[in-house]
């Protein structure tokens, strides 16, 4: 029996797995090392007090049984007052809603805001959940585009893109994959052409990870047009990753669409998970740490990638992510696809890499700082591109 979805579930692969899928069978079954550049979850341990909180929450059955679809209240509280901290904004606890990583929340809200009568613009390139969800939900995706060699809003393809239709705009800074980040300016105009029309769901789970400039949310902006909803989570920046607690920020209005979604298709988010978010709001300190490290990879990565003939790394202002364009490379040695050149590169070199086409840029590989040993990793890339591929004829 064939799903009644229209959609064709292999060409819709998120081949950052099937390349994970890859690295798990070499390690478990032919017991090789390989260096994962692929998930966007870091290979530092949580901090002890963080498990700690965890365990002790586990132990505790009061604890450990709280059901709060929209989130524990004491967790809404603390995001309330990491918002003033961090970012100079107040937020009442309410409008926040927890969910389990900000995958389901995102497919909620498209569910919520659009359908098959509707567009949403996306920006190009794009995180894949965007164009999933929105296909979920049965919308008309468009584009907006980013520029790869200069990190800018085309503002023209927003113009052009935006239609009569268009019932949710997303934006997402840093972004993945490009770590890209929209200045104050170009949030300003993508609020004046959207004027209210369309929700703006702003996707800034990287908000605390900008290497050359002061953190900042979107949150921040002054006397918007349009109804702004923010998602986030404690997966990247925080190392919770596999724990999946994520949040949103929606205006009054939306609260109860969203938690009577949760009541029927979540229930609850673990408690456990959420106590040892709390804590983890409480390490700042640890966030500082990570982005030390992963500017310092970024750096490595641009130093090493800048002179090889055939591909032009893109370098990276924020987030988890460098990528990589290999189209020179890729027609030099016969490359029909970013999949096909990842595969050659994890078989050839042992490394794990995320095939551009996940993001709407098929020329293209995209690098995860969270490796242990990531620099290890981007040597033996440069050791690949330099040697050319093995055997050009497929």
């Amino acid at each position: 029996m064939k799903s009644r979805l229209d959609i064709d579930f292999t060409d819709e692969r998120f081949l950052m797995f099937v390349i994970d899928d890859m690295a798990n069978h070499m390690e478990y079954d032919e017991g090789k090392e390989v260096i994962r550049l692929t998930l966007g979850k870091s290979e530092l341990p949580l901090h002890d007090d963080i498990i700690k909180v965890m365990q002790n929450a586990l132990g505790d059955f009061k604890k450990s049984a709280l059901v709060y679809p929209g989130g524990l209240p004491v967790l809404k509280e603390e995001l309330s007052k990491y918002y003033k901290e961090e970012f100079q904004v107040d937020i009442p606890a309410k409008n926040f809603i927890i969910g389990p990583g900000t995958s389901t929340l995102f497919r909620n809200l498209f569910a919520i805001l659009s359908d098959k009568r509707d567009d949403v613009l996306l920006p190009h390139p794009y995180y894949s959940l965007y164009r999933f969800s929105a296909m979920l939900a049965g919308a008309n995706v468009n584009y907006y585009k980013i520029d790869p060699k200069t990190k800018r809003l085309d503002l023209d393809s927003f113009k052009a893109n935006f239609t009569d239709k268009t019932k949710i705009v997303v934006i997402n800074t840093p972004g993945n994959p490009l770590g890209n980040v929209l200045t104050d300016e170009e949030l300003y105009a993508i609020d004046e052409i959207v004027n209210g029309q369309a929700v703006i769901i702003n996707d800034e789970i990287y908000a605390n990870v900008y290497f050359d400039q002061k953190n900042k949310s979107v949150m921040n902006l002054k006397n918007t047009k349009s109804t702004f909803i923010t998602t986030n989570a404690f997966s990247k920046a925080y190392r919770m990753y596999s724990r999946r607690v994520g949040y949103c920020i929606v205006p009054d209005d939306f609260i109860e669409p969203m938690t009577v979604m949760l009541h029927h298709t979540q229930l609850t988010v673990d408690p456990v998970v959420q106590f040892g978010a709390i804590e983890a709001l409480h390490k700042p300190e640890e966030v500082k740490t990570l982005v030390k490290g992963y500017k310092e990879r970024r750096d490595y990565t641009t130093e090493k990638l800048r002179n090889i003939e055939g591909i032009k790394p893109i370098h990276s202002e924020g987030g988890f992510y460098y990528v990589v364009d290999c189209e020179e490379y890729m027609k030099k040695h016969n490359y029909p696809t970013s999949l096909r050149l990842a595969e050659d590169l994890i078989m050839q070199k042992q490394v794990a890499t995320v095939p551009g086409s996940d993001f709407g840029l098929p020329y293209t590989i995209r690098l995860s700082f969270s490796a242990k040993k990531y620099k290890e990793g981007i040597d033996r890339l440069v050791d690949f591109f330099r040697e050319g591929r093995m055997n050009d004829a497929d």
